[in-house]
């Protein structure tokens, strides 16, 4: 696989800058129970996911959903940890999560006031244009109960920021592409193709993504893309998207034509971390390219 530092490019690119996000509850269209849970004496409402009971969402996209977890742990030990599984149908295709909790300290149902409450983690859906459905539920014969808080997440846009583009660290093949007679250089995922990038946070990556149309593919396409943290699965992001009117390889392709250019955005934590991407649709690859705020080249592990 070739290898990369990461590279700087001479120009960097001005976008709007994300200031801190709001969310706003976002209640499933069917579920069975809800809960309160109290956090450092504030009640929060989750709603209980069990082997009898799923929960079911309705989103007109574009739109991103954050899925805050807490695992019941009341059949485990302080300080023990425990592996547990969300498994999620979003449209026709499935996906899962997995998480890790120990009993969180100083949470507890509200209704009875037992601590046996896991530390909260979370995972997120983005969504492209139209009606979507989501369904999470668990595998059959689990009886873990986990307490689930859904948000939508609502980006605030406030000044804009310089971002420059990096390079994968180590990829398997580069792709160059014109826009409007401009050169760029994109990166393929999917099939036997993948990618890695490096990345010290805390920054926001801003990713654009184009699906390689083959010739049996035409009109509207929704594809899926899943980014993973480290090895751990940390979004799925479903876009919608049509072939470019302005985009097309630089070396004369018969067998694929490229779809516009969808972004999204990816928030990295503090410190060193690696990124890869699966296309989830079989036999489909995508072409990508990633931008971080300019100033942060300047982070440290």
């Amino acid at each position: 696989m070739k290898k990369l530092l990461i590279l700087l490019t001479v120009i960097a690119i001005i976008y709007p800058a994300a200031a801190k996000n709001s969310y706003t509850f976002f209640k499933p269209e069917k579920y069975g129970k809800s809960v309160k849970i109290t956090v450092k004496g504030k009640n929060w409402s989750y709603f209980q996911l069990d082997k009898k009971t799923e929960l079911e969402f309705s989103v007109e996209g574009p739109a991103e959903l954050k899925f805050i977890t807490r695992l019941n742990m009341d059949s485990f030990k302080p300080g023990q940890k425990v592996d547990y599984k969300v498994l999620c149908k979003l449209d026709d295709k499935k996906t899962h999560y997995t998480q890790s909790a120990i009993i969180s300290k100083g949470v507890s149902l509200a209704k009875d006031g037992k601590e046996q409450i896991g530390e909260a983690q979370e995972f997120s859906l983005s969504f492209g244009k139209g009606g979507h459905k989501v369904k999470l539920y668990l595998e059959r014969g689990d009886k873990s109960v986990i307490y689930i808080r859904p948000v939508k997440v609502k980006k605030q846009v406030s000044t804009e920021i310089r971002r420059t583009t990096i390079d994968p660290r180590s990829y398997s093949k580069e792709v160059k592409i014109l826009v409007k007679e401009k050169e760029f250089d994109y990166f393929r995922v999917g099939g036997q193709d993948s990618l890695k990038l490096e990345v010290i946070g805390p920054t926001t990556i801003k990713a654009f993504s184009r699906l390689e149309y083959d010739n049996t593919m035409n009109g509207e396409k929704k594809y899926r893309l899943q980014v993973y943290e480290d090895s751990k699965l940390k979004n799925t992001f479903l876009l919608n998207t049509i072939i470019s009117e302005t985009a097309v390889y630089a070396q004369p392709n018969s067998n694929k034509i490229l779809s516009r250019g969808d972004d999204f955005f990816i928030e990295v934590p503090k410190g060193k971390h690696y990124y890869t991407f699966k296309v989830l649709d079989s036999g489909r690859s995508a072409l990508m390219k990633f931008y971080i705020p300019e100033k942060d080249l300047k982070n440290t592990p």
